[in-house]
């Protein structure tokens, strides 16, 4: 009970420095990337503008104020929930990332979804199945999901279903139908990853003598399969899941931009050519406290359903 105590609170620990080092690390590099935010936001050059004016602005910012001394008013006013307003809009930056990632959501919660309509079945299957016809499906769809990039399949779709055939909408954000196009783009690349994953992992499990003792015992062929086998198998395939997951978290930038789909992804794009700091950190920030509680959220479930599995070895 003491070391997983103390195992937990290392944990806790490591989390927290974790999501410090990156709103620091962040906070500091961007004040070293090219181009000044000041002359951005007044959108003027240097020749056009007194260094009164300029002056007068990077004061009113904060930005004459030594590094960590603007860090910590940054951090201080997070902590209150205030994580400033954005230079390109002047609304609030919290605002403004929770209309996009909702958006985002949209697009890599359904994008999900039909992945694992597709790859559940497909994977369990050809792990169970000795026939040629099944494996060779399987191989097929993930093929196609891993050597084609998802911005293609996007193209042709919409050469298809939104031009040829005018049945859903291209561009923009405009009810259910807006996310058909980017959700199927997306859920084909995720598909090909869980397919094999699933069946690889079912197959490792199905060989263990656990399994062949079940069987000997008499146990029903579905019980030992969904109850034991599949459930086994399932630790490694959430941990690729939460992965899938963080990285959903910030942005399917390409769909989003294909699409004009206001996601967190294109709106990054935006306030990094406009060097829009507050939002940039806003973005980071609730990025990594989304990965960091989903790791946290996928060990949880992870030692649920397999007791004996830490942090990837079982004891």
């Amino acid at each position: 009970m003491g070391r997983l105590f103390v195992r937990q609170t290392g944990e806790a620990l490591f989390f927290l420095f974790f999501l410090f080092f990156m709103t620091f690390g962040s906070f500091a590099l961007l004040r070293f990337l090219p181009g000044d935010p000041v002359l951005t936001l007044l959108n003027i050059d240097e020749l056009s503008a007194s260094p009164e004016q300029i002056e007068a602005v990077r004061q009113e910012l904060g930005f004459h104020e030594p590094l960590l001394a603007q860090y910590i008013d940054w951090l201080s006013r997070v902590g209150r929930l205030d994580l400033g307003e954005s230079f390109m809009t002047g609304r609030p930056v919290l605002l403004m990332l929770g209309e996009s990632y909702r958006a985002t959501f949209e697009i890599a919660g359904s994008g999900l979804v039909l992945a694992l309509l597709v790859a559940v079945p497909l994977g369990t299957w050809s792990a169970r199945s000795n026939r040629h016809v099944v494996r060779l499906t399987a191989d097929g769809v993930s093929l196609i999901g891993a050597a084609v990039p998802s911005f293609w399949i996007g193209l042709v779709l919409t050469d298809w279903f939104a031009i040829r055939l005018p049945w859903l909408p291209v561009m923009g954000r405009d009810g259910a139908l807006s996310v058909v196009l980017p959700a199927v783009s997306l859920s084909l690349a995720l598909a090909s990853v869980y397919i094999q994953l699933l069946r690889v992992n079912l197959q490792t499990e199905l060989a263990k003598e656990y399994i062949q003792i079940a069987h000997a015992r008499g146990i029903s062929e579905q019980t030992i399969f969904w109850k034991y086998a599949f459930r086994g198998s399932l630790p490694p395939v959430l941990a690729v899941f939460t992965l899938s997951l963080g990285s959903l978290a910030g942005g399917v930038v390409v769909l989003e931009v294909l699409f004009a789909y206001p996601g967190v992804g294109k709106l990054m794009v935006d306030a990094v050519l406009q060097r829009d700091y507050p939002l940039i950190q806003g973005y980071i920030l609730v990025t990594t406290a989304i990965i960091v509680t989903l790791n946290v959220i996928m060990r949880l479930v992870t030692q649920h359903l397999r007791p004996d599995w830490r942090g990837g070895d079982v004891r």
